[in-house]
């Protein structure tokens, strides 16, 4: 494998950061041809990135494609490109293809370093933390680029590797001098640091795009072959002029430091399995009915975003890996809906995206490692009995307190202002009910937050 054609994943540490200047950057920065790889979004007109780049492939339907799939479509990109960059706004845990499979699943799978971009603001340091766990528990290198002057740098885990200015010309002249000079220094053969790549010449650019057209043909008809039809998974191709100038840029490999102290140890006893009854089954059974026929009738988008329900199996597996029983009604809603099919599908009031299986593991998982370092207090912000069950995308997370004491009430946290019950129902059955309440009849939910369609999606308002 040539090493000097580089993948990289870039992902924003939340939703204030926009990872499309982030990936701008990267691709003025570099000398040869690049291809960006969107999974489940589409780049518009007038993104940033779009005249940064010579190719785009956008996997818009990227929920009917396998792992295995979606991996050998990076890997032809990657062959006809000096540099390929990896994005997924949905998130890195978030599911996105058949399977289950996530955004870091991907990177894993083609051997790819991750750019973590982070921004100004109090939860900065604490994003990119988490970020950086996630992404060394699936064994992926990273690097840290920051957006604006005004980032705790001395805060971060790692020493940022390049500094974009806050509102960078709209040309992205001078990339290559926001990065660190390891970037731009030719890498040596072993170890890996940094490959100086050769100029691509047109007929090989031709030749390239061509293998990568053969390719997208020979998957479609392979997606036939296992039953659906060639229209079910739209990959769209674009050829982009190139560049007039960049230099190389391959973000720092950076070794993730050792891994914390466990701060969630397993319990050493037989784990406890909860299985619902038929009264707790019911209670959230019809809860999540009158969801469903609001959502039918005035939010088709959001009522599409609800995915199957998780099998018992499954459910129960979650359980001992994570030495935490569920609360009853909490089993009952995952065996009705997985979760919801990634960020601003469906949400529970006021931004909370119902999680699946994956994700509740996934995010239980890194909060986990953050609490084994030296100085994060338990209670506070996390504890092992939280049981995480929607996020909003940007850290913030709904949970069941499982604590002793706790039944199950619903409470939602931030690492930045920590766990908060104020507001919330004493159960996810309640939240259930409130929030189909507040469907059916226009009720703000808590007083706060009323229920409003867009484009088929419902969304919350802030009630002022």
């Amino acid at each position: 494998m040539d090493r000097r054609r580089r993948l990289w994943m870039i992902m924003a540490t939340g939703a204030n950061v926009d990872w499309r200047t982030g990936a701008a950057a990267v691709a003025a920065a570099v000398e040869v041809p690049v291809a960006l790889v969107v999974a489940g979004a589409v780049v518009t007109e007038d993104d940033p990135v779009r005249p940064r780049v010579a190719g785009i492939v956008e996997l818009s339907e990227v929920d009917r494609l396998t792992l295995e799939q979606a991996r050998d479509l990076v890997l032809a990109v990657r062959r006809a490109y000096g540099a390929v960059l990896l994005a997924a706004p949905a998130g890195l845990l978030v599911p996105l293809g058949s399977g289950d499979w996530t955004f870091a699943d991907l990177g894993a799978a083609v051997g790819a370093s991750a750019v973590v971009v982070t921004g100004p603001g109090p939860d900065a340091v604490n994003h990119t933390t988490l970020a950086l766990g996630a992404l060394a528990g699936h064994g992926l290198s990273a690097s840290v680029i920051t957006i604006g002057s005004d980032v705790d740098e001395a805060a971060l885990p790692v020493t940022p590797v390049g500094r974009i200015p806050a509102d960078p010309p709209a040309d992205f002249a001078g990339a290559a001098e926001w990065f660190h000079p390891a970037l731009t220094t030719p890498e040596p053969a072993d170890p890996p640091v940094l490959a100086k790549a050769p100029a691509v010449s047109g007929r090989k650019f031709v030749l390239g795009l061509l293998g990568i057209f053969v390719f997208l043909v020979l998957l479609v008809c392979g997606v036939a072959w296992l039953g659906s039809s060639p229209g079910d998974v739209r990959v769209s191709l674009e050829a982009q002029p190139p560049p007039a100038r960049s230099a190389v840029a391959a973000p720092l490999r950076i070794t993730p430091p050792p891994p914390p102290a466990d701060g969630c140890p397993p319990d050493p006893g037989p784990p406890v399995i909860t299985h619902p009854d038929r009264a707790t089954t019911a209670r959230v059974d019809r809860a999540w009915q009158r969801i469903e026929t609001w959502l039918d009738r005035h939010a088709p988008a959001s009522a599409q975003g609800l995915r199957p329900g998780a099998p018992a199996e499954r459910i129960d597996d979650a359980q001992r890996r994570m030495s935490v029983p569920f609360p009853a009604d909490l089993v009952a809603s995952l065996r009705r809906h997985d979760g919801a099919r990634g960020i601003g599908r469906f949400d529970l009031p006021p931004s909370f995206s119902p999680s699946p299986i994956a994700q509740i593991l996934s995010d239980w998982q890194v909060n986990c490692r953050v609490l084994g370092h030296p100085g994060i207090t338990r209670d506070e912000w996390w504890h092992p009995d939280y049981v995480p069950f929607a996020a909003d995308g940007g850290g913030g997370l709904l949970f069941a307190d499982q604590r002793p004491g706790g039944h199950g009430r619903v409470g939602d946290t931030d690492p930045e202002t920590g766990a908060d019950f104020d507001h919330w129902p004493g159960s996810v059955a309640e939240l259930l009910e409130r929030t189909a309440g507040s469907l059916e009849t226009g009720t703000p939910f808590a007083g706060r937050y009323r229920p409003r369609v867009t484009d088929g999606v419902v969304i919350w308002e802030f009630v002022r």
